[in-house]
């Protein structure tokens, strides 16, 4: 398994067994892609609670449940189903997939991405109207940034936009 980072983002390339400690790092990242060889198991994982937490907020109590106490191993197509992975692609198409994704994620503000980040993890810990005034805190705040100003500027003449950061 490989992990790769752009833009704040980490992404899981899962190619063949993703086991154990590599299982538990899939666990940590943003977005998991899988080859379609791919097969994932919680054996070996150092500690099945803390593993179970994960799965739980992942997956669902039920089926983070079945995966950690049967010990049942999935495959690729079946952990695209559960929602463990969030893409399945040919193994040899690994590569050009992470460089398209990295070539996307590049291109969008960054200042936006890494509210996107914080709002979607903090959600699951947060009252629907917490959540929805983290969402106005991210908004009121972007909204004043250079990239806002760029990216508006960049709708009305037609042209890309070139975000900074700022």
């Amino acid at each position: 398994m490989e992990i790769v980072e752009v833009a704040g983002i980490r992404v899981a390339l899962v190619a063949g067994a993703c086991v154990g400690p590599d299982f538990e790092r899939a666990l940590e990242v943003d977005l998991r892609i899988a080859g379609d060889g791919a097969r994932f198991s919680t054996a070996g994982v150092a500690d099945p609670v803390a593993c179970g937490v994960r799965l739980a907020r992942l997956l669902g109590e039920a089926r983070a449940k079945e995966l950690i106490l049967a010990g049942r191993a999935i495959d690729a197509p079946g952990a695209l189903r559960l929602g463990l992975v969030t893409r399945v692609v040919p193994e040899s198409a690994l590569g050009d997939t992470a460089r398209a994704l990295t070539e996307q994620l590049r291109a969008l503000p960054p200042l936006a991405l890494a509210a996107v980040r914080d709002a979607v993890r903090a959600v699951r810990d947060l009252t629907p109207e917490a959540a929805l005034g983290r969402e106005h805190a991210h908004f009121r705040r972007l909204i004043a940034t250079q990239d806002h100003k760029a990216a508006v500027a960049a709708f009305f003449e037609r042209r890309e936009t070139a975000f900074t950061g700022k």
